[in-house]
């Protein structure tokens, strides 16, 4: 068995670190609760035939080229700072990030009091960084940048150039907040990340190894979707008169339904909608007659469009 693997069964990698929470979470969610402990592999009997690895986010994708897992959710940042964007297959990209629900950036800052107010102004300075290979290539494409002196940093990187280490450095932010509350300044955005998940080549030729991996991107995108605005299946008693009018101002999410009941004056209908389309609609459907408007809150829907064609 190479790296301990078994025929037909999915290996799945979860990053450690930051976004290890998140993406516990996620899966839990999505029906694939999973115990966390020590384990570096885990299971869970609601889908057996799914292994999941806890491996780490910067290496994964390596361990991903390698096969050591077929599949796993990282950051992007790490994909490019690997080099392994050509090695690697991304099947989806997931908008969350460790506090917020935004893409995360690799800024550029430095202190005010040293004089670097754009990135022409490190030429021949000392940038500490996490990411180096990433950092150089951004600042190379973006800005013809190369006469830089890498300092690598395992951590606490902005402390280093508050103790004289560096001139600048680069740090992953969500919201940059926290980088300006310690007196820093942000001097550019050098790239822009979100968690992926990305495929082995070689697994996403076994169709049910892909069917698997898409199963589990299509589950933790009907919950992302549901987060970022909450979806309602909202139901109500329409007059029957009304009813073309009623159908033509309900933007679903998918159609809507409509039952006959008791009483050939009135139809139920139930349609799946946004909670800002109903704040807005509500009021102008009970002008129209309507009544009985109850919204039941949907922890998530699946929609037609997550289900990509199979361009493997």
């Amino acid at each position: 068995m190479a790296y301990g693997k078994k025929e037909g069964i999915l290996y799945f990698g979860i990053p450690s670190g930051s976004l290890n929470d998140q993406v516990m979470r996620l899966l839990e969610k999505s029906g694939r609760p999973l115990k966390k402990g020590r384990q570096y592999e885990l299971t869970t009997s609601y889908d057996p035939d799914v292994v999941f690895r806890v491996l780490d986010r910067k290496e994964m994708p390596q361990k991903v080229a390698d096969g050591i897992v077929d599949c796993g959710i990282t950051g992007k940042d790490y994909i490019f700072e690997a080099g392994m964007e050509e090695a690697v297959e991304v099947l989806g990209d997931f908008i969350f990030s460790k506090y917020t629900a935004q893409p995360s950036r690799l800024v550029l800052a430095s202190r005010p009091e040293l004089g670097i107010e754009k990135p022409e102004d490190c030429v021949g300075k000392i940038i500490a960084t996490e990411l180096p290979n990433l950092t150089k290539r951004r600042m190379k494409d973006l800005y013809g940048i190369e006469d830089i002196t890498i300092l690598r940093s395992e951590g606490k990187t902005e402390a280093k150039v508050n103790m004289g280490e560096c001139d600048a450095f680069t740090d992953i932010t969500e919201t940059g907040a926290t980088l300006k509350a310690n007196g820093n300044n942000i001097v550019a955005e050098l790239f822009t990340s979100n968690p992926q998940l990305i495929a082995n080549k070689d697994a996403i030729k076994n169709s049910e190894l892909l069917e698997k991996m898409e199963d589990i991107r299509i589950c933790i995108d009907a919950v992302l979707q549901a987060e970022r605005e909450p979806v309602y299946m909202v139901f109500m008693d329409v007059p029957t008169k009304v009813l073309p009018q009623v159908e033509e101002m309900l933007p679903s999410v998918v159609s809507p339904t409509v039952s006959p009941v008791v009483d050939e004056a009135w139809r139920s209908v139930s349609v799946v909608i946004r909670e800002s389309q109903l704040n807005i609609l509500a009021p102008q459907l009970l002008r129209l007659g309507v009544d009985g408007i109850v919204p039941v809150p949907a922890p998530k829907v699946f929609t037609q469009d997550m289900v990509k064609a199979n361009k493997f």
